[in-house]
């Protein structure tokens, strides 16, 4: 059985760079898929410290945060840099790629419900289907 447990909505989004991590270092783990319907009734929501998915479960340690997690799973699995300074640069690179993905959900999502012809547009396909629904990025 995994030792390592994902907890998320059904969406690559936030888990993509773990999954890839943990594919990359031949790590297997569980998936725990999250509804709209079961994450409205709040146990879930009221488990997570911030309030927020994903939840990531290593044994019996228990994080959330996508970019701590990462952190966690790269000096875990020995990808956090072999120095301070290393692991600094990947920091950097990480709050970096942080930057450019929040800038990237503004470009798609900002007044994304009154722009109806941007949504016909960005709802071909397997992506986004609709304002109250999730979109593959």
């Amino acid at each position: 059985m995994p030792g390592y447990t994902i907890t998320y909505f059904q969406v690559r989004g936030r888990c993509s760079a773990m999954r890839m991590l943990l594919a990359d270092q031949g790590q297997t783990w569980k998936e725990e898929v999250v509804t709209m319907d079961e994450w409205s009734k709040g146990t879930l929501k009221k488990s997570c410290v911030f309030g927020q998915l994903p939840k990531f479960q290593d044994g019996d340690f228990v994080l959330v945060q996508s970019n701590a997690i990462l952190r966690h799973l790269g000096r875990k699995h020995g990808l956090y840099g072999k120095d301070d300074k290393e692991a600094a640069l990947i920091d950097m690179v990480n709050d970096g790629v942080e930057d450019l993905r929040m800038k990237y959900v503004m470009l798609i999502y900002k007044d994304y419900v009154s722009r109806p012809q941007q949504r016909t547009f960005y709802g071909a396909g397997d992506g986004i289907h609709g304002a109250d629904e999730f979109a593959f990025f």
